[in-house]
Parts: structure tokens; sequence; C-alpha cells
């Protein structure tokens, strides 16, 4: 139900309804990333998040840019008005998120919040699905990213890996 509302919510604050919440986000999240990558965050198709890419570029959200390692790629950065779209489309989850979870007490959100991180952490399985995972957070809410540490223990630093 939170889910359903945190979708509905931050779509409506984005350029168009669908993955483009989630690619603001992931993006605002992982300036840089591939298309490829983007593809695998928002899951889509690889020719759906070019035509996706291409509209947000339109709307002037988004721009490609040369891959740092990678003449062949492009990388994808938010624009001053993505930044402020991403913003929008976070604070809308975050209202939601806020308003689902008003009726707990700390004690009870610092349990949750420990069960979550301990399911997370569990079922996470590559980097690829860490961009899935991971396509609506608020990447500077979450100081201590149970998927960053978990990535972090298996050998895979998500910071520096497209």
């Amino acid at each position: 139900m939170i889910s359903d509302d945190i979708v509905r919510a931050s779509s409506s604050r984005a350029p168009e309804a669908g993955p483009a919440a989630s690619a603001l986000a992931l993006l605002a999240h992982k300036p840089g990333l591939s298309i490829r990558m983007l593809a695998v965050g928002v899951s889509l198709s690889h020719a759906g998040t070019v035509r996706l890419v291409d509209r947000l570029a339109a709307e002037g959200v988004i721009e490609r840019r040369e891959h740092s390692t990678d003449g062949r790629t492009r990388s994808l950065y938010l624009t001053p008005a993505g930044k402020v779209a991403s913003d929008e489309v976070l604070a809308a989850r975050d209202r939601v998120i806020a308003e689902g979870l008003s009726i707990l007490d700390p004690d009870e959100l610092r349990i949750l919040s420990d069960i979550a991180e301990r399911v997370l952490r569990n079922r996470l399985e590559n980097l690829e699905q860490s961009y899935r995972i991971c396509r609506l957070c608020c990447y500077q809410g979450c100081t201590n990213c149970p998927v960053d540490a978990e990535l972090l223990e298996r050998g895979v630093d998500r910071k520096t890996t497209d």
C-alpha cells in the first residue's frame, strides 16, 4: 500500500508518468550512470530506456555526456531543472513514507530500520539489482546505506562502478 502511494506521489512530480521518477531519483543518486545501468534500475529494456532518456532530455531534465572510459557509451546527468524535479520526486516520496510510518514511535522505527536493513542485505543479489532497489532512495538521507555496505563487504564499490 505504501509502495503504491510512493509510486503515485513520486510519479506525479516527474515530467511524465511511469519510470521517469525513478530515473530522476536514480541519476541524483548516481550521476554519470550509463543507459544500460539505468535500464536495469528502472526495469526497462535498453530500447525503452533510450526512448525514456530521449524524452527526458527533450524536457531538459537530463543530459548525455561522454563517458569517462568508454567512447561508445554516454553518461547521464541531471540538468539543474532535473535536480529540481528529482528533489520534488524525493520530497513526495518522503511525505508518503513519513505519513505511513507516523504511527510508529521512535523505538519501533529503530526496530523497523534494523529489520529492513537485514532484509535488504540478505536479498541483495548483485550490483545491478542494487540500482533497482535504490531507484527511489534519497541518497543524502541514507547516510549508512545497507545496500552499499553489503556491496562493499562483497568487494564492490558502487561509487566507482557503473
